[in-house]
């Protein structure tokens, strides 16, 4: 009996440490981290397209740039774009959707209350409220995603006030704490929901198969 509470605590520590990583975002969103990445990878074809794109329209390269989780929970890689003009950030990720060679790119508004608008080119679980919004264009051009997220930023305009400028890295990194914060929050717990549920499973388990192990050790 000893040595299975001590395999099952053992696999239990091995579930804490796998699912705990995200769980933790599940609790805290918060923690997760924006900044550059100077020495990050080149741009890759799909990134590369998507700036062929995103520059005709008025955004300005930034550069690399990584959003991090505690213990690596999180990793999200992009090449960052704004158009101050209108004031959204763009971000290209490394992957390409299946049905098109230009990365996955997301464009980012934020607002002084903490309201953020995010519009994609790929699929994105739709969301609304007064953190603000959410949507995804799979099959859009570029052009196409712009000019919706203008036309939800302009109508949201009305009850959030101005946006927050979209200038350059800084700025991308404010814009990120505003997302995780607010709506992009909401949308990481619930992502992240299942790993917590696991990690607080695991953690129960481990805790009987202490307290049972050091009962046996007491008994006589």
């Amino acid at each position: 009996m000893t040595i299975l509470l001590a395999l099952a605590g053992i696999y239990a520590a091995m579930m804490i440490v796998r699912y705990g990583r995200r769980g933790l975002l599940a609790v805290a969103p918060g923690l997760v981290t924006s900044r550059s990445a100077a020495q990050g990878p080149p741009p890759t074809p799909a990134q590369q397209a998507a700036a062929a794109l995103l520059l005709p329209l008025g955004f300005q390269r930034l550069g690399a740039r990584v959003e991090e989780g505690p213990l690596r929970g999180l990793t999200l890689r992009s090449e960052s774009f704004a158009n101050a003009e209108v004031a959204i950030f763009a971000d290209a990720f490394e992957a390409a959707p299946r049905e098109s060679g230009v990365a996955r790119v997301q464009l980012l508004t934020t607002f002084p209350d903490g309201a953020s608008v995010v519009t994609a080119n790929h699929a994105r679980a739709p969301r609304s409220g007064r953190l603000g919004e959410v949507a995804g264009l799979p099959g859009a051009g570029i052009d196409e995603v712009v000019a919706a997220h203008r036309s939800t930023t302009a109508r949201l305009t009305a009850a959030h006030g101005p946006p927050l400028p979209a200038h350059d890295l800084a700025g991308r990194g404010a814009a990120a704490r505003v997302w995780y914060r607010g709506i992009g929050g909401v949308e990481l717990r619930r992502r992240f929901a299942a790993y917590l549920a696991n990690t607080l499973f695991a953690s129960a388990v481990l805790a009987y198969c202490l307290v049972s192990l050091a009962r046996s050790r007491s008994t006589p």
